[in-house]
């Protein structure tokens, strides 16, 4: 298991191993699903994981079923973000602008709901620069000239 996400891919796949091949392409197809609902709701909720989620999909899909897989990674969404992460370990500056952007837009709004509640406001600033900060210290593919 590595620490950036917490799900532990070599465990899942020996628990999976044992079911029947139509069960097993089941299971792998559910949990890919399941995996990208809960990565899209990753990109508009701050803190919850986006990347995690869309690499176990991908990883469940490949197991299960090409033509979710395909979909997953040329989808408009999150598939160039999801090929760019997975195959280079980057992300586009612009990912991460709005990224630290909607994060900030939310933290605000949500230290404005707790009022008075200092400890929280303190809490959840100091979540959003270390957020921040991880995403500013993940490179970053250069920008793309038509040249390229």
């Amino acid at each position: 298991m590595n620490e950036s996400c917490p799900i532990d891919h070599e465990r899942a796949e020996r628990a999976v191993r044992v079911l029947p091949s139509p069960v097993r392409r089941a299971v792998y197809f559910g949990t890919g699903a399941v995996s990208v609902v809960m990565g899209v709701i990753g990109i508009f909720v701050p803190l919850w994981p986006t990347t995690c989620f869309l690499l176990l999909a991908g990883w469940c899909f490949a197991r299960s079923s090409r033509r979710a897989e395909r979909w997953l990674h040329e989808n408009r969404l999150f598939g160039r973000y999801l090929r760019d992460y997975r195959e280079r370990g980057v992300i586009s500056p612009r990912v991460r602008n709005a990224s630290v952007s909607v994060l900030w837009i939310f933290i605000g709004a949500s230290s404005v709901a707790l009022g008075g509640r200092v400890w929280a406001v303190v809490l959840l600033g100091m979540v959003a620069v270390a957020v921040t900060l991880h995403l500013f210290s993940l490179p970053t593919e250069r920008a793309r000239t038509p040249a390229d």
